[in-house]
């Protein structure tokens, strides 16, 4: 880590932002716009989150989704907001039809990452044998990757470690990621970082040179998407000019992010703030004026 992140007070947010740049906002779910739960299945977004997502949306911020859950989970948990969605660290890839445009009318798509699901039910047939001592694990089996997570029992962080260590260590195709309590056995190759790009490429306007990519995140996985926005280099690829990238780390955990807030609900504030920023500038990416937003 190269230097200590820059607190936003989310309420001025804007303070950081332009009227003349076009806003891409990347979010991470969990942790970030839900909190944390002993059981992902008990983890909600808010609905007046949501709501919040939508008028920014209307106001012409365009928005994706990058998660660690399982494409169909991250769906569920949107609904009935309509996003793109990089979901299992970029393995599953939905993009919806709420960020087509007149010269690409073919991104109502999904795309999913190849692997060979034969060696995955390996991997997790020997993780559940594993784990059979153990009452604390949840297995996480997701289409193109499988999870072990140790919230239910953070003292079990060293066996669960050593659990998938010793799994993969006859896959060396697969890499070991960690998490907020768990690790996850994915393809190597593949991460919030390269999903980022991923998106970019599919719905940035190649001809602007005003865009600026936003990634909010919490976990250690977002650290690869903090580092993809904020390389000019990469984002700037097959654009007119170099793309500004803004990271925001969630917490105050070591982070490469530029800038952080302390928790869900500065994240919430600095929507928010974005929010009332939008409402001043009065015009989307597009050049179009809002005047039909309802929030």
């Amino acid at each position: 880590m190269s230097k200590r992140p820059i607190y936003i007070q989310p309420n001025n947010f804007a303070d950081y932002l332009s009227h003349q740049q076009d806003y891409y906002l990347f979010l991470d779910i969990d942790g970030t716009l839900s909190n944390f739960t002993i059981n992902p299945n008990d983890s909600i977004i808010p609905r007046p989150t949501l709501d919040l997502l939508q008028a920014l949306q209307d106001h012409g911020i365009n928005i994706a989704v990058v998660t660690g859950r399982s494409l169909t989970e991250a769906k569920k948990m949107l609904s009935p907001l309509s996003l793109p969605i990089a979901a299992t660290h970029g393995l599953e890839i939905g993009l919806e039809h709420s960020l087509t445009t007149s010269k690409d009318s073919n991104r109502n798509d999904i795309d999913t990452f190849s692997n060979d699901a034969l060696e995955l039910d390996i991997i997790k047939q020997t993780i559940i044998h594993y784990c059979t001592a153990y009452d604390d694990f949840i297995i996480e089996s997701k289409p193109y990757s499988i999870a072990l997570h140790f919230r239910q029992n953070p003292c079990l962080a060293a066996e669960a470690h050593t659990i998938m260590k010793k799994v993969l260590k006859n896959h060396p195709a697969w890499a070991l990621t960690p998490g907020k309590y768990v690790w996850e056995a994915t393809p190597k190759g593949i991460n919030k970082g390269t999903a980022i790009l991923y998106l970019l490429d599919k719905i940035i306007d190649k001809a602007s040179n005003n865009a600026c990519a936003i990634f909010i995140g919490d976990d250690i996985t977002d650290e690869a998407g903090f580092k993809a926005i904020q390389d000019s280099d990469k984002l700037g690829k097959g654009l007119d000019q170099p793309l500004k990238g803004l990271g925001i780390k969630v917490g105050r955990e070591s982070t490469c992010a530029h800038y952080y807030v302390n928790d869900i609900n500065e994240v919430t504030d600095l929507l928010h703030n974005l929010l009332s920023f939008c409402r001043k500038r009065g015009v989307s990416p597009s050049g179009l004026i809002n005047v039909n937003s309802h929030y």
